[in-house]
């Protein structure tokens, strides 16, 4: 935001396909404040980043998810919950051996493509 930058998050449920690392959906953070709220995973997840000010642009191949997901809108996530997001430990879901190259890349290193901030 301070850099002028909108985040945009496609797909940002993840996937929920074997060989995934990171299920947003099963998360024990979001499963705890869904129940407290009377709401789904996805909800919860797809309301924080709205909360953040990011864009979210969920898909999904049910009518059924597609309708849940618009249910995001005409309620928040109060702030003592909100609050709990920022104990879920940050990964990064690819983290970019592939565009690093030694003896040719621009980044020679993993570590010259990550500014060590997540």
């Amino acid at each position: 935001k301070s850099k002028g930058v909108h985040l945009s998050g496609y797909s940002p449920l993840g996937s929920q396909s074997k060989g995934v690392r990171l299920k947003v959906l099963q998360n024990k953070i979001v499963a705890e404040v869904a129940e407290k709220l009377g709401k789904t995973t996805a909800q919860v997840a797809l309301r924080w980043g709205l909360q953040m000010g990011h864009s979210v642009l969920p898909k999904s191949s049910s009518e059924a998810r597609l309708q849940e997901n618009l249910d995001v809108f005409d309620w928040s996530i109060p702030e003592d919950l909100f609050l709990k997001f920022s104990n879920i430990p940050q990964e990064k879901s690819v983290r970019g051996a592939e565009f690093a190259n030694q003896a040719s890349g621009f980044y020679k290193s993993v570590d010259e493509l990550w500014d060590g901030e997540i």
